[in-house]
Protein backbone atom coordinates (compact mmCIF):
# COMPACT_ATOMS: atom_id res chain seq x y z
CA UNK A 1 0.00 0.00 0.00
CA UNK A 2 1.03 3.69 -0.88
CA UNK A 3 1.47 5.71 2.23
CA UNK A 4 3.28 9.24 2.45
CA UNK A 5 5.67 9.85 5.37
CA UNK A 6 4.14 13.50 6.91
CA UNK A 7 7.66 15.01 6.59
CA UNK A 8 7.26 14.26 2.47
CA UNK A 9 5.10 17.38 2.63
CA UNK A 10 6.50 19.53 4.22
CA UNK A 11 9.01 20.99 1.46
CA UNK A 12 5.48 21.47 -0.52
CA UNK A 13 4.45 23.27 2.44
CA UNK A 14 7.12 25.59 2.38
CA UNK A 15 7.04 25.69 -0.94
CA UNK A 16 3.37 27.08 -0.81
CA UNK A 17 4.41 29.39 2.11
CA UNK A 18 2.02 28.11 4.64
CA UNK A 19 4.56 27.20 7.06
CA UNK A 20 5.52 30.72 8.00
CA UNK A 21 2.10 30.51 9.71
CA UNK A 22 2.54 27.12 11.43
CA UNK A 23 5.49 28.56 13.00
CA UNK A 24 4.12 30.55 15.40
CA UNK A 25 1.98 28.55 18.50
CA UNK A 26 -1.69 28.75 19.54
CA UNK A 27 -3.13 28.59 22.84
CA UNK A 28 -6.19 25.67 22.77
CA UNK A 29 -8.90 27.49 23.02
CA UNK A 30 -11.41 27.47 26.03
CA UNK A 31 -15.03 26.78 25.52
CA UNK A 32 -16.92 30.02 26.40
CA UNK A 33 -20.77 30.79 27.37
CA UNK A 34 -22.64 31.07 23.93
CA UNK A 35 -23.70 34.47 22.98
CA UNK A 36 -27.37 34.99 23.29
CA UNK A 37 -28.29 35.16 20.67
CA UNK A 38 -27.05 31.52 19.43
CA UNK A 39 -28.59 30.11 22.87
CA UNK A 40 -31.41 31.76 22.19
CA UNK A 41 -31.86 30.10 19.04
CA UNK A 42 -30.59 26.66 20.20
CA UNK A 43 -33.76 27.33 22.49
CA UNK A 44 -36.43 27.94 20.21
CA UNK A 45 -35.12 24.91 18.12
CA UNK A 46 -35.17 22.77 21.34
CA UNK A 47 -31.81 21.73 21.44
CA UNK A 48 -29.07 21.97 24.42
CA UNK A 49 -25.90 23.57 24.05
CA UNK A 50 -24.18 20.17 24.00
CA UNK A 51 -25.30 19.47 20.71
CA UNK A 52 -23.42 22.24 19.33
CA UNK A 53 -19.66 22.79 18.02
CA UNK A 54 -18.56 26.23 16.92
CA UNK A 55 -15.04 28.12 16.24
CA UNK A 56 -15.04 31.73 15.48
CA UNK A 57 -11.73 32.93 14.66
CA UNK A 58 -10.55 35.78 12.56
CA UNK A 59 -7.81 35.09 10.12
CA UNK A 60 -5.95 38.25 11.41
CA UNK A 61 -5.63 37.16 15.72
CA UNK A 62 -3.58 33.91 16.70
CA UNK A 63 -6.43 32.48 18.89
CA UNK A 64 -10.26 32.24 18.36
CA UNK A 65 -12.59 34.63 19.05
CA UNK A 66 -15.14 31.84 20.40
CA UNK A 67 -14.73 28.47 20.59
CA UNK A 68 -17.25 26.11 22.46
CA UNK A 69 -16.90 21.89 21.95
CA UNK A 70 -14.41 22.78 19.28
CA UNK A 71 -12.14 19.74 19.76
CA UNK A 72 -15.24 17.04 20.40
CA UNK A 73 -14.85 14.97 17.16
CA UNK A 74 -18.17 14.94 15.11
CA UNK A 75 -19.61 14.57 11.66
CA UNK A 76 -19.56 17.02 9.32
CA UNK A 77 -21.35 15.65 6.76
CA UNK A 78 -20.71 17.61 3.12
CA UNK A 79 -18.64 20.52 5.03
CA UNK A 80 -16.02 17.73 4.95
CA UNK A 81 -15.56 18.27 1.06
CA UNK A 82 -13.38 21.08 2.23
CA UNK A 83 -10.84 18.37 3.07
CA UNK A 84 -10.83 16.78 -0.18
CA UNK A 85 -10.61 20.31 -2.36
CA UNK A 86 -7.97 21.78 -0.15
CA UNK A 87 -5.82 19.40 -0.31
CA UNK A 88 -6.39 18.88 -3.94
CA UNK A 89 -6.03 22.48 -4.67
CA UNK A 90 -2.60 22.61 -2.66
CA UNK A 91 -0.88 19.49 -3.72
CA UNK A 92 -2.41 19.12 -7.74
CA UNK A 93 -2.40 23.02 -8.18
CA UNK A 94 -5.25 25.36 -9.56
CA UNK A 95 -4.21 24.58 -13.19
CA UNK A 96 -4.51 20.46 -13.05
CA UNK A 97 -6.59 18.22 -15.54
CA UNK A 98 -7.55 14.89 -16.19
CA UNK A 99 -7.06 13.09 -19.47
CA UNK A 100 -9.22 10.50 -21.36
CA UNK A 101 -7.04 9.11 -23.92
CA UNK A 102 -8.07 7.28 -26.85
CA UNK A 103 -6.02 4.59 -29.08
CA UNK A 104 -6.29 2.38 -32.04
CA UNK A 105 -5.51 -1.17 -32.21
CA UNK A 106 -5.19 -1.44 -35.43
CA UNK A 107 -4.61 0.19 -39.02
CA UNK A 108 -6.50 3.23 -40.18
CA UNK A 109 -7.38 3.22 -43.63
CA UNK A 110 -7.50 6.08 -45.85
CA UNK A 111 -11.44 5.81 -46.12
CA UNK A 112 -11.55 5.85 -42.65
CA UNK A 113 -12.09 2.09 -41.34
CA UNK A 114 -10.09 1.21 -38.24
CA UNK A 115 -9.40 -2.82 -38.67
CA UNK A 116 -9.15 -3.57 -35.27
CA UNK A 117 -10.78 -1.99 -32.19
CA UNK A 118 -10.68 1.22 -30.18
CA UNK A 119 -9.14 1.65 -26.72
CA UNK A 120 -10.84 4.34 -24.28
CA UNK A 121 -8.77 5.07 -20.96
CA UNK A 122 -10.67 6.81 -18.22
CA UNK A 123 -8.55 8.04 -15.67
CA UNK A 124 -10.84 9.93 -13.46
CA UNK A 125 -11.79 12.72 -14.66
CA UNK A 126 -15.17 14.26 -12.61
CA UNK A 127 -16.25 16.22 -15.43
CA UNK A 128 -16.97 14.11 -18.31
CA UNK A 129 -20.63 15.00 -19.27
CA UNK A 130 -22.87 14.05 -22.26
CA UNK A 131 -21.75 17.25 -24.26
CA UNK A 132 -18.42 16.49 -24.08
CA UNK A 133 -18.57 12.86 -25.12
CA UNK A 134 -20.31 14.02 -28.66
CA UNK A 135 -17.49 16.58 -28.75
CA UNK A 136 -15.45 13.81 -28.31
CA UNK A 137 -16.72 11.44 -31.37
CA UNK A 138 -16.82 14.39 -33.54
CA UNK A 139 -12.50 15.00 -32.94
CA UNK A 140 -12.42 10.97 -34.02
CA UNK A 141 -15.02 12.00 -36.77
CA UNK A 142 -12.42 15.06 -37.77
CA UNK A 143 -9.46 13.08 -37.93
CA UNK A 144 -10.64 10.58 -39.83
CA UNK A 145 -12.43 7.81 -38.47
CA UNK A 146 -15.51 6.33 -39.50
CA UNK A 147 -15.72 3.28 -38.96
CA UNK A 148 -14.65 0.51 -36.21
CA UNK A 149 -14.48 -3.52 -36.72
CA UNK A 150 -13.86 -3.93 -33.97
CA UNK A 151 -14.88 -3.21 -30.40
CA UNK A 152 -14.78 -0.39 -28.53
CA UNK A 153 -12.91 -1.15 -25.14
CA UNK A 154 -12.96 0.56 -21.96
CA UNK A 155 -9.50 0.41 -19.80
CA UNK A 156 -10.87 0.93 -16.72
CA UNK A 157 -8.17 -0.25 -14.54
CA UNK A 158 -7.57 3.36 -12.89
CA UNK A 159 -9.54 3.07 -10.02
CA UNK A 160 -9.61 -0.22 -7.71
CA UNK A 161 -12.46 0.15 -4.63
CA UNK A 162 -14.96 -2.30 -3.77
CA UNK A 163 -18.07 -2.33 -5.79
CA UNK A 164 -20.28 0.67 -5.02
CA UNK A 165 -23.33 -0.18 -4.02
CA UNK A 166 -25.66 2.96 -4.45
CA UNK A 167 -28.66 1.83 -1.95
CA UNK A 168 -26.06 0.88 1.17
CA UNK A 169 -26.28 4.51 2.39
CA UNK A 170 -29.64 5.47 2.76
CA UNK A 171 -32.20 2.76 0.70
CA UNK A 172 -32.18 5.49 -1.70
CA UNK A 173 -30.20 3.80 -5.33
CA UNK A 174 -31.60 6.37 -7.82
CA UNK A 175 -30.37 9.42 -6.34
CA UNK A 176 -27.91 11.14 -7.85
CA UNK A 177 -25.96 12.28 -4.62
CA UNK A 178 -25.68 8.24 -4.03
CA UNK A 179 -23.57 7.77 -7.51
CA UNK A 180 -20.22 6.18 -6.87
CA UNK A 181 -16.58 6.48 -8.39
CA UNK A 182 -15.69 5.35 -11.70
CA UNK A 183 -12.26 5.52 -13.93
CA UNK A 184 -14.54 6.69 -16.63
CA UNK A 185 -17.59 8.59 -15.15
CA UNK A 186 -19.68 9.85 -17.50
CA UNK A 187 -22.53 12.62 -16.96
CA UNK A 188 -22.15 11.69 -13.02
CA UNK A 189 -23.46 8.81 -13.61
CA UNK A 190 -26.94 10.20 -14.05
CA UNK A 191 -29.72 11.21 -16.32
CA UNK A 192 -32.79 13.68 -16.33
CA UNK A 193 -36.02 13.46 -17.00
CA UNK A 194 -37.62 16.57 -18.08
CA UNK A 195 -41.04 17.07 -17.75
CA UNK A 196 -42.61 19.90 -20.06
CA UNK A 197 -46.48 21.25 -20.58
CA UNK A 198 -47.51 20.10 -24.06
CA UNK A 199 -47.53 22.56 -26.61
CA UNK A 200 -49.87 20.70 -28.94
CA UNK A 201 -52.21 19.64 -25.90
CA UNK A 202 -53.08 22.10 -23.65
CA UNK A 203 -53.62 20.34 -20.11
CA UNK A 204 -50.92 17.79 -20.82
CA UNK A 205 -47.31 16.91 -20.10
CA UNK A 206 -44.75 15.50 -22.04
CA UNK A 207 -41.90 13.60 -20.12
CA UNK A 208 -38.37 13.45 -22.11
CA UNK A 209 -35.26 11.44 -20.86
CA UNK A 210 -32.04 13.45 -21.65
CA UNK A 211 -30.05 11.99 -23.00
CA UNK A 212 -31.80 9.34 -24.69
CA UNK A 213 -29.72 5.93 -23.71
CA UNK A 214 -29.47 3.60 -26.21
CA UNK A 215 -31.85 0.38 -25.51
CA UNK A 216 -33.75 1.82 -22.72
CA UNK A 217 -37.71 2.50 -22.99
CA UNK A 218 -39.22 5.43 -20.84
CA UNK A 219 -42.88 4.76 -20.24
CA UNK A 220 -45.31 7.35 -18.47
CA UNK A 221 -48.70 7.05 -16.86
CA UNK A 222 -49.22 10.64 -15.24
CA UNK A 223 -52.46 11.60 -13.56
CA UNK A 224 -52.95 15.60 -14.25
CA UNK A 225 -54.13 17.21 -11.47
CA UNK A 226 -55.32 20.48 -13.02
CA UNK A 227 -56.05 22.48 -9.44
CA UNK A 228 -53.26 21.17 -7.07
CA UNK A 229 -50.46 22.78 -6.03
CA UNK A 230 -47.03 21.47 -6.94
CA UNK A 231 -45.40 20.99 -3.56
CA UNK A 232 -42.83 18.19 -3.02
CA UNK A 233 -44.68 16.81 -6.24
CA UNK A 234 -41.93 14.25 -6.70
CA UNK A 235 -42.83 11.97 -3.43
CA UNK A 236 -46.54 11.37 -5.19
CA UNK A 237 -44.43 9.57 -7.98
CA UNK A 238 -43.23 5.75 -8.81
CA UNK A 239 -40.44 5.56 -10.22
CA UNK A 240 -38.71 2.24 -11.22
CA UNK A 241 -36.00 0.77 -13.88
CA UNK A 242 -35.73 -2.66 -14.80
CA UNK A 243 -34.30 -4.85 -17.30
CA UNK A 244 -35.82 -6.14 -20.44
CA UNK A 245 -35.57 -9.63 -21.78
CA UNK A 246 -33.60 -9.40 -24.87
CA UNK A 247 -30.58 -7.88 -26.49
CA UNK A 248 -30.38 -4.21 -28.09
CA UNK A 249 -27.21 -3.53 -30.60
CA UNK A 250 -23.45 -3.56 -29.57
CA UNK A 251 -24.39 -5.74 -27.21
CA UNK A 252 -25.96 -3.84 -24.62
CA UNK A 253 -29.05 -4.54 -22.43
CA UNK A 254 -32.27 -3.78 -23.00
CA UNK A 255 -33.79 -1.38 -19.97
CA UNK A 256 -37.00 0.27 -18.86
CA UNK A 257 -37.79 3.43 -17.00
CA UNK A 258 -41.55 3.19 -15.74
CA UNK A 259 -43.27 6.41 -13.87
CA UNK A 260 -46.13 6.72 -13.00
CA UNK A 261 -48.48 9.14 -10.32
CA UNK A 262 -49.66 12.54 -10.37
CA UNK A 263 -48.42 15.51 -11.94
CA UNK A 264 -50.06 19.02 -10.82
CA UNK A 265 -49.93 21.07 -14.30
CA UNK A 266 -48.76 24.10 -11.39
CA UNK A 267 -45.59 22.85 -11.82
CA UNK A 268 -45.39 23.70 -14.78
CA UNK A 269 -41.85 22.89 -16.39
CA UNK A 270 -39.87 20.91 -14.20
CA UNK A 271 -36.62 18.35 -14.00
CA UNK A 272 -36.07 15.22 -12.22
CA UNK A 273 -32.47 14.03 -12.01
CA UNK A 274 -32.14 10.15 -11.32
CA UNK A 275 -29.12 7.95 -10.76
CA UNK A 276 -29.02 5.04 -13.80
CA UNK A 277 -28.61 1.74 -12.34
CA UNK A 278 -28.24 -0.42 -15.56
CA UNK A 279 -25.96 -2.95 -16.28
CA UNK A 280 -22.95 -1.59 -13.73
CA UNK A 281 -20.32 1.56 -13.60
CA UNK A 282 -19.54 1.33 -17.55
CA UNK A 283 -23.05 1.07 -18.36
CA UNK A 284 -24.45 4.76 -19.08
CA UNK A 285 -20.64 5.72 -20.82
CA UNK A 286 -21.37 2.61 -23.01
CA UNK A 287 -25.16 3.29 -24.31
CA UNK A 288 -23.68 7.60 -24.14
CA UNK A 289 -20.84 6.79 -26.37
CA UNK A 290 -22.80 4.33 -28.92
CA UNK A 291 -25.46 7.10 -29.43
CA UNK A 292 -23.03 10.17 -29.64
CA UNK A 293 -21.17 7.97 -32.03
CA UNK A 294 -24.09 6.92 -34.43
CA UNK A 295 -25.34 10.71 -34.64
CA UNK A 296 -21.66 11.75 -35.64
CA UNK A 297 -22.81 9.06 -38.27
CA UNK A 298 -20.01 6.75 -37.33
CA UNK A 299 -20.36 2.88 -37.30
CA UNK A 300 -19.68 -0.05 -35.28
CA UNK A 301 -18.82 -3.56 -35.97
CA UNK A 302 -18.26 -4.80 -32.78
CA UNK A 303 -19.77 -3.96 -29.06
CA UNK A 304 -18.57 -1.99 -26.14
CA UNK A 305 -16.83 -3.77 -23.39
CA UNK A 306 -14.29 -3.01 -20.28
CA UNK A 307 -10.67 -4.49 -21.46
CA UNK A 308 -6.91 -3.75 -21.07
CA UNK A 309 -5.32 -0.81 -22.74
CA UNK A 310 -2.75 -2.43 -25.08
CA UNK A 311 1.17 -2.30 -24.32
CA UNK A 312 3.08 0.22 -25.81
CA UNK A 313 -0.28 1.64 -27.32
CA UNK A 314 0.26 5.64 -28.68
CA UNK A 315 -2.20 8.46 -27.71
CA UNK A 316 -4.82 8.75 -30.74
CA UNK A 317 -6.74 11.09 -29.34
CA UNK A 318 -6.82 12.83 -25.93
CA UNK A 319 -9.68 14.10 -23.93
CA UNK A 320 -8.68 17.13 -21.07
CA UNK A 321 -10.55 18.07 -18.61
CA UNK A 322 -11.51 21.77 -17.23
CA UNK A 323 -9.05 22.64 -14.60
CA UNK A 324 -9.14 21.95 -11.32
CA UNK A 325 -9.85 25.15 -10.02
CA UNK A 326 -13.11 25.29 -12.18
CA UNK A 327 -14.01 21.66 -10.90
CA UNK A 328 -13.53 22.77 -7.15
CA UNK A 329 -16.49 25.04 -7.62
CA UNK A 330 -18.90 22.21 -9.42
CA UNK A 331 -17.59 20.34 -6.02
CA UNK A 332 -18.44 23.03 -3.23
CA UNK A 333 -20.72 25.44 -4.72
CA UNK A 334 -23.21 22.47 -5.41
CA UNK A 335 -21.89 19.73 -3.41
CA UNK A 336 -21.18 17.60 -6.02
CA UNK A 337 -20.44 13.70 -3.79
CA UNK A 338 -19.07 12.00 -6.94
CA UNK A 339 -16.90 14.80 -7.99
CA UNK A 340 -15.58 14.91 -5.04
CA UNK A 341 -15.30 11.07 -4.77
CA UNK A 342 -13.08 11.48 -8.29
CA UNK A 343 -11.02 14.25 -6.74
CA UNK A 344 -9.96 12.51 -3.68
CA UNK A 345 -9.38 9.05 -5.15
CA UNK A 346 -7.04 11.19 -7.96
CA UNK A 347 -4.84 12.29 -5.00
CA UNK A 348 -4.03 8.67 -4.14
CA UNK A 349 -1.91 8.70 -7.64
CA UNK A 350 -1.18 11.95 -8.84
CA UNK A 351 2.32 12.97 -7.75
CA UNK A 352 3.52 15.75 -5.53
CA UNK A 353 4.96 18.56 -7.20
CA UNK A 354 8.74 18.58 -7.34
CA UNK A 355 10.80 19.73 -3.99
CA UNK A 356 8.87 16.57 -2.41
CA UNK A 357 10.15 13.27 -1.29
CA UNK A 358 7.47 11.21 -2.45
CA UNK A 359 6.51 11.10 -6.20
CA UNK A 360 5.45 7.69 -6.79
CA UNK A 361 2.06 7.21 -8.63
CA UNK A 362 0.12 3.97 -7.78
CA UNK A 363 -1.90 2.30 -9.82
CA UNK A 364 -4.61 1.78 -9.73
CA UNK A 365 -6.25 4.64 -7.25
CA UNK A 366 -7.37 3.10 -3.54
CA UNK A 367 -9.53 4.72 -1.09
CA UNK A 368 -6.94 3.46 1.47
CA UNK A 369 -3.83 5.19 -0.30
CA UNK A 370 -6.42 8.55 -1.04
CA UNK A 371 -7.53 8.64 2.47
CA UNK A 372 -3.17 8.70 4.10
CA UNK A 373 -2.25 11.39 1.48
CA UNK A 374 -4.95 14.00 2.09
CA UNK A 375 -5.04 13.02 5.99
CA UNK A 376 -0.88 13.18 6.00
CA UNK A 377 -1.20 17.00 3.79
CA UNK A 378 -3.78 18.45 6.29
CA UNK A 379 -2.32 16.87 9.41
CA UNK A 380 1.31 18.19 8.37
CA UNK A 381 -0.53 21.64 7.26
CA UNK A 382 -2.13 22.36 10.60
CA UNK A 383 0.49 20.80 13.08
CA UNK A 384 1.67 23.64 14.75
CA UNK A 385 5.07 24.34 17.77
CA UNK A 386 5.34 22.33 20.41
CA UNK A 387 3.40 19.59 18.93
CA UNK A 388 -0.19 20.92 18.46
CA UNK A 389 -1.52 18.70 16.32
CA UNK A 390 -5.39 19.96 15.99
CA UNK A 391 -5.94 17.31 13.48
CA UNK A 392 -4.64 14.35 15.01
CA UNK A 393 -6.46 10.88 15.66
CA UNK A 394 -9.67 11.13 15.59
CA UNK A 395 -9.70 14.95 15.11
CA UNK A 396 -9.81 13.99 11.64
CA UNK A 397 -11.02 10.95 10.26
CA UNK A 398 -11.92 10.20 5.93
CA UNK A 399 -13.59 8.03 4.21
CA UNK A 400 -14.25 8.71 1.03
CA UNK A 401 -14.10 12.38 0.65
CA UNK A 402 -17.94 13.64 0.09
CA UNK A 403 -18.81 13.81 3.65
CA UNK A 404 -21.90 11.18 2.76
CA UNK A 405 -20.46 8.64 5.10
CA UNK A 406 -21.31 7.37 8.60
CA UNK A 407 -17.44 7.24 9.44
CA UNK A 408 -16.04 10.48 8.41
CA UNK A 409 -15.61 13.48 11.05
CA UNK A 410 -13.70 16.22 12.26
CA UNK A 411 -13.64 19.08 15.13
CA UNK A 412 -14.52 22.07 14.52
CA UNK A 413 -10.97 22.97 15.93
CA UNK A 414 -9.04 20.77 13.07
CA UNK A 415 -11.46 22.39 10.70
CA UNK A 416 -10.52 26.12 11.46
CA UNK A 417 -7.47 25.61 11.48
CA UNK A 418 -7.31 23.75 8.24
CA UNK A 419 -9.37 27.05 6.52
CA UNK A 420 -6.59 29.10 8.49
CA UNK A 421 -4.13 27.59 6.80
CA UNK A 422 -5.80 27.73 3.28
CA UNK A 423 -6.58 31.12 4.05
CA UNK A 424 -2.75 31.79 3.93
CA UNK A 425 -2.18 29.74 0.77
CA UNK A 426 -1.50 30.68 -2.68
CA UNK A 427 -4.84 28.87 -3.45
CA UNK A 428 -7.01 31.10 -1.72
CA UNK A 429 -8.58 32.74 -4.25
CA UNK A 430 -9.77 29.89 -6.03
CA UNK A 431 -11.04 28.07 -2.61
CA UNK A 432 -12.98 31.58 -1.99
CA UNK A 433 -14.42 31.46 -5.22
CA UNK A 434 -15.73 27.91 -4.43
CA UNK A 435 -17.49 28.37 -1.70
CA UNK A 436 -21.64 29.27 -1.59
CA UNK A 437 -22.25 32.87 -0.87
CA UNK A 438 -25.06 33.47 1.64
CA UNK A 439 -28.28 34.36 -0.03
CA UNK A 440 -26.49 34.74 -3.86
CA UNK A 441 -25.95 31.12 -5.16
CA UNK A 442 -24.93 27.74 -4.54
CA UNK A 443 -26.55 25.86 -1.53
CA UNK A 444 -26.43 28.56 0.30
CA UNK A 445 -29.10 30.75 -1.67
CA UNK A 446 -31.92 30.57 0.10
CA UNK A 447 -30.03 31.42 3.32
CA UNK A 448 -30.29 34.89 4.86
CA UNK A 449 -27.33 34.95 7.61
CA UNK A 450 -24.82 37.37 6.72
CA UNK A 451 -26.70 37.86 3.47
CA UNK A 452 -23.87 38.04 0.79
CA UNK A 453 -20.96 38.35 2.96
CA UNK A 454 -20.51 34.84 4.29
CA UNK A 455 -18.55 32.32 1.95
CA UNK A 456 -19.88 29.26 3.51
CA UNK A 457 -19.68 24.95 2.80
CA UNK A 458 -22.57 23.53 3.93
CA UNK A 459 -23.82 19.81 4.87
CA UNK A 460 -26.37 18.12 6.40
CA UNK A 461 -27.06 14.41 7.23
CA UNK A 462 -30.01 12.87 8.98
CA UNK A 463 -29.36 14.36 13.07
CA UNK A 464 -26.43 16.79 11.35
CA UNK A 465 -25.82 20.11 10.16
CA UNK A 466 -23.05 21.81 9.38
CA UNK A 467 -21.13 24.62 7.67
CA UNK A 468 -17.64 25.73 7.35
CA UNK A 469 -16.52 28.72 5.78
CA UNK A 470 -15.44 32.60 6.30
CA UNK A 471 -17.82 36.08 7.51
CA UNK A 472 -16.71 39.45 6.48
CA UNK A 473 -17.41 41.13 9.59
CA UNK A 474 -18.36 44.21 9.95
CA UNK A 475 -15.29 46.00 11.31
CA UNK A 476 -13.87 44.70 7.68
CA UNK A 477 -12.19 41.61 9.18
CA UNK A 478 -12.30 38.26 7.79
CA UNK A 479 -13.22 35.51 10.15
CA UNK A 480 -12.97 31.41 9.82
CA UNK A 481 -16.56 30.10 11.14
CA UNK A 482 -16.99 26.37 11.83
CA UNK A 483 -20.15 25.37 13.43
CA UNK A 484 -22.31 21.48 13.38
CA UNK A 485 -25.04 20.05 15.69
CA UNK A 486 -25.60 16.98 16.14
CA UNK A 487 -28.95 16.28 17.67
CA UNK A 488 -31.56 13.63 16.49
CA UNK A 489 -33.98 16.37 16.02
CA UNK A 490 -32.74 19.30 13.66
CA UNK A 491 -35.20 19.81 11.13
CA UNK A 492 -35.71 23.43 12.39
CA UNK A 493 -31.80 24.24 12.84
CA UNK A 494 -31.07 26.53 9.87
CA UNK A 495 -32.37 29.56 12.20
CA UNK A 496 -29.57 28.38 14.74
CA UNK A 497 -26.88 28.31 11.96
CA UNK A 498 -27.81 32.11 10.53
CA UNK A 499 -28.11 33.27 13.91
CA UNK A 500 -24.47 31.65 14.51
CA UNK A 501 -23.46 33.85 10.70
CA UNK A 502 -25.07 36.82 11.91
CA UNK A 503 -23.42 36.91 15.18
CA UNK A 504 -19.88 36.58 13.41
CA UNK A 505 -20.53 39.43 10.84
CA UNK A 506 -21.37 42.05 14.16
CA UNK A 507 -18.17 41.98 15.37
CA UNK A 508 -18.06 45.70 16.26
CA UNK A 509 -17.36 46.82 19.77
CA UNK A 510 -20.44 47.76 21.81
Amino acid sequence: MHRLRLSSCLPLLRALGVVALLASPVSRAQDAPLPAPISEALQRAGMPPSALSLLVWPVDTPTPRLAHLATTPRPFASVMKLFTTGAGLLTLGPAWTWSTDTALGGPLSPDGVLNGSLYIKGQGDPALLQEHVSLMVNRWRAAGLREIRGDIVFDRQWLAVPAHDPAAFDGRPLRPYNAGPDALLVNHQSVVLRFVPDASRPGQIRVAMDPPLDGVELHTQLTIKAEASCGDWREAMDLRMAPIKGWHKEGLSRWSIQLRGPYPLSCGEKDWPVLWQGDGPGDLAARLLQAAWRQAGGTLKGQIRDGAWPENAAVWQRWTSPPLGSIVRDINKFSNNVMARQLFLTQATAPLPTGTDSTSTPSPATLDAARTRVSAVVRQATTRAANHTPCDGEALVLDNGSGLSRMERTSAMCLGEWLQVLWRSPVMPELMASLPITSVDGTTKRWQGAAGYAHIKTGSLDGVSALGGYVDGQSGRRQVVVAVVQYPRNEAIRPVMEAILNWARQDLPN
